[in-house]
């Protein structure tokens, strides 16, 4: 990159593989740089055409896994180094024993930013994948609301001081940001729902309707006193999240798209798609009998 200093002089700086990369794909253009003494800002703006989706998949973001799919196939990315990571960080950010409360501070930070920079780079590879497989398939991205989740987690709800930290390190929002920005440099729809359609999507049978019962022997799997079946609870929530959001993409034309805020504009109402129930391959579960 050569940037002019004076008349008929120039300084050069070059670019890494990746930055050269990004900069030499069709239709994007640099808007403009900001140059510190340790760092480059390139500030790129790319027109990409919308893609013309065929169906929706929900996204299912869990402690664990994110879980992607709808009504003919789910994928789990499996997530748990994350929460290992996470608690090996706390583990030794408790072990240290200096007494020299600035010191702690600032070892504790090193520990915190490391452990960001290896969850991020995990969360990377994941939603990299879920949002590649969306565009080869031509499937639009359906999100939940999960604003105000953090207030599940809080002193006085009853949950221990472990559970709390646990559930309380977990980056909400990452994954999804991540999605809405790789979504937009493509051209793929997605698809933010509200709080009241989000609502009972992880525990509402997709064959009748039904609210799903739990038990303690099936762990993160619910059962149908209606329909007789047992089905994961996160395939459960991506398959209504997936269905909710055709319901929403459906009554647009053309297609839903996402804005530079990250939101959806809605344009000629018409009347939902009819919902289709999926085949579920699980074994059936008699509910416990009293006495």
């Amino acid at each position: 990159m050569h940037i002019p200093v004076s008349r008929g002089k120039h300084f050069s700086i070059p670019l890494t593989k990746h930055t050269l990369e990004v900069i030499s794909q069709p239709g994007v253009k640099v808007r403009s740089f900001t140059l510190t003494l340790s760092k480059l800002s390139l500030c790129i703006a790319r027109d990409t055409p919308m893609i013309e989706c065929r169906s929706t998949v929900g996204l299912d973001r869990n402690l664990r896994n994110l879980t992607v799919g709808n009504d003919q196939q789910t994928h789990h990315y499996d997530l748990s180094k994350c929460l290992r990571i996470a608690n090996t960080t706390v583990r030794i950010v408790a072990s240290f024993a200096r007494n020299d409360d600035r010191i702690r501070t600032a070892i504790a930070s090193m520990y915190g930013q490391r452990r960001t920079y290896r969850t991020g780079h995990i969360l990377h590879n994941a939603t990299k994948t879920i949002v590649a497989v969306a565009v080869q398939r031509k499937t639009a991205i359906v999100l939940e609301n999960i604003e105000g989740i953090r207030s599940l987690y809080r002193k006085g709800n009853g949950q221990g001081r472990k559970y709390r930290g646990r559930m309380n390190g977990w980056s909400f929002g990452e994954a999804q940001r991540q999605i809405e920005y790789k979504a937009r440099w493509v051209g793929l729809p997605v698809i933010r729902l509200s709080r009241r359609e989000t609502r009972g999507s992880s525990v509402t049978c997709p064959r009748c309707g039904e609210r799903l019962q739990s038990d303690k022997r099936l762990r993160r799997k619910l059962w149908c006193g209606k329909c007789r079946i047992v089905m994961d609870r996160d395939r459960v929530a991506a398959v209504n999240l997936a269905r909710r959001g055709r319901v929403r993409f459906a009554r647009s034309r053309p297609p839903i798209l996402l804005e530079a805020q990250g939101r959806a504009v809605e344009a000629v109402k018409g009347n939902p798609t009819p919902t289709v129930i999926p085949g579920v391959d699980a074994p059936k579960l008699t509910p416990p009998t009293k006495g």
